[in-house]
């Protein structure tokens, strides 16, 4: 296993390619999520790009947050200082649903540091992520006759929440089986069978695996968690690449809009019949995605 020491933590990373290849950063989600499950994409696109992936501070294999605070900010200063320990001049930030966020304010923050920035499915606002995930169940729970479910979806598009309390609303939506089907999540037998056929056992130790509860915790409690960041996508000069699933439920109708309209330099792909997981579910047609966009602006 490979670590780097940033602001005195242990942090996991991996690194796939050519070191002389254009680079290319994971930022992968959750909150708390790992970039273990990302390792068979990771090793696709080294074939192009030099990629480095890494366990963000609080998850899996890196050190466990301590006492103090933790913010998104605080995450994004870290992959800079990742940036700079490893010595690569400027990278492509690729970010994954909270990935994306980090991936925005990374750009937005770091302008120097960055080639172009690819966002899936990404979440950008946590209360824009809330209305899409109450518009996206809705209809199930209204097929249905789901009461109370129906109301919870409606108050979080209909009313005046605050960001907070909106997305508090939303984590609370049953996701059981029925609106599982109606959204089009991955089954967990398939999901589970590409973990065992293409992620190697992290053989790590017990305790790694439940780091990311405190993760969550103090990222939720943080204020900057909660900040709407679609204004940052306008001050992007380098190119920007927005991939997200046809029956995506984190970055919604009112997202994708936003991106087509103000970001200067962006594209966007849809890759129909898929999720929130564009990479396990086409993962040929993401990575020529990718390849093609640095292709076209060598």
């Amino acid at each position: 296993m490979s670590y780097l020491t940033i602001s005195g933590k242990k942090i996991y990373y991996e690194e796939y390619g050519n070191g002389h290849s254009p680079a290319l950063v994971y930022l992968h989600g959750g909150p708390g999520e790992s970039c273990l499950t990302y390792t068979y994409q990771a090793k696709k696109l080294g074939e192009t790009f030099h990629v480095i992936s890494f366990d963000q501070y609080g998850v899996f294999r890196s050190d466990a947050v301590g006492d103090e605070p933790l913010s998104v900010n605080d995450l994004v200063q870290m992959t800079e200082q990742i940036r700079v320990a490893l010595g690569i001049d400027s990278w492509i930030p690729l970010g994954h649903s909270f990935g994306g966020m980090l991936a925005l304010i990374y750009a937005h923050t770091y302008p120097d540091s960055i080639d172009a920035v690819i966002y899936d499915c990404p979440m950008w606002s946590a209360l824009h992520t809330a209305r899409a995930i109450a518009e996206a169940t809705l209809p199930c729970f209204e097929r249905d006759d789901v009461s109370d479910q129906t109301a919870l979806c409606k108050e979080i598009l209909d009313s005046a929440l605050s960001s907070r309390e909106a997305f508090k609303k939303a984590m609370s939506i049953d996701m059981n089986e029925a609106v599982q089907r109606y959204c089009h999540v991955i089954e967990n037998s398939r999901y589970n069978d590409y973990v065992n056929t293409h992620i190697p056992d992290p053989m790590v130790t017990e305790d790694c695996w439940g780091k990311f509860v405190d993760f969550r915790k103090k990222l939720f409690d943080s204020e900057d968690f909660y900040v709407d960041y679609l204004p940052y996508l306008a001050d992007i000069a380098k190119p920007q690449l927005l991939i997200v699933g046809e029956y995506d439920m984190t970055c919604g109708r009112y997202e994708q809009k936003w991106f087509a309209d103000n970001a200067p330099d962006g594209s966007t792909e849809i890759l129909l019949d898929c999720a929130h997981l564009t990479w396990f579910e086409q993962p040929e047609k993401y990575t020529d995605i990718i390849v093609k966009m640095f292709s076209n602006n060598k």
